[in-house]
């Protein structure tokens, strides 16, 4: 009796290890490229730290958010109902966004820093700049000194994950 078509043996143990390494080594590598690319300025201006005022405008000299990311209904900023909500902030104040990552994709945070522009050197990236599913992150920043619109987005989602701080 013959068959029609291909006649295929199996693979062996060590082939398949090998494919499962190389796979492994390739999903490495893009994760770090990954890190890589959003990185921030080691000596930018930012320092951890825990909030002291409530969320909302502290009016202490530190203005505290706590915010959310998820991808219920779209990748999304959420603060209390609001999506990708407008934060206003005094002038030249420490800022101190708390992100919470409850979805499961990958999320952060870049504030385009006072020239509104992203990807230069005044920008704030959250730390880590790589916010896994189920992980906290936060963002410290100091508010422009001029009044006026600036804008902040995640580096993954920035079609759907951008908002605007208000600097009163």
């Amino acid at each position: 009796m013959f068959w029609k078509g291909e006649l295929t043996t199996p693979m062996s143990s060590t082939s398949r290890k090998l494919q499962l390494l190389g796979l492994l080594i390739v999903s490495v590598l893009a994760l770090l490229i990954i890190a890589v690319a959003c990185g921030g300025d080691d000596d930018e201006e930012e320092n951890g730290g825990g909030a002291t005022t409530p969320a909302g405008n502290g009016g202490g000299g530190e203005t505290v958010f706590d915010m959310n990311m998820h991808e219920e209904g779209g990748n999304v900023f959420e603060l209390g109902d609001e999506k990708n909500p407008t934060l206003k902030v005094p002038a030249g104040e420490e800022i101190t966004i708390n992100l919470d990552n409850q979805g499961i994709a990958i999320h952060n945070m870049r504030f385009a820093g006072d020239d509104n522009e992203y990807n230069s050197d005044d920008d704030a990236v959250s730390e880590p700049a790589l916010v896994n599913g189920g992980q906290t992150a936060t963002l410290v920043f100091t508010a422009p000194s001029e009044a006026g619109t600036y804008v902040y987005q995640c580096d993954f989602h920035p079609t759907d994950m951008k908002g605007e701080i208000e600097v009163e």
